[in-house]
């Protein structure tokens, strides 16, 4: 399957340089773009290469996305530092 969306370059860059894998994840708030450690990838999520990395992503929740954006990371990091807090 071709993904039928795009991966803004903000978020490219970000995963590049965090040198890990991120799974695209639902969240009450929405969308979310998490590091693997703290969500497991599913055996029928589409892969992406991101440089190094792979972007896991849900072939349902794919259907309804056109763009993987900076607020999906800024969901995690909000709540990243919330958590801490």
């Amino acid at each position: 399957m071709i993904p039928a969306f795009s991966i803004d370059e903000k978020v490219r860059a970000y995963v590049r340089k965090s040198g890990q894998d991120f799974r695209l994840s639902t969240s009450p708030d929405g969308p979310v773009l998490l590091p693997l450690g703290e969500f497991s990838p599913k055996s029928s999520d589409m892969k992406i290469l991101v440089g190094g990395n792979i972007l896991y992503v849900s072939k349902l929740q794919a259907k309804y996305i056109k763009k993987i954006d900076w607020p999906m990371v800024e969901r995690y990091l909000n709540s990243s530092k919330e958590s801490k807090t």
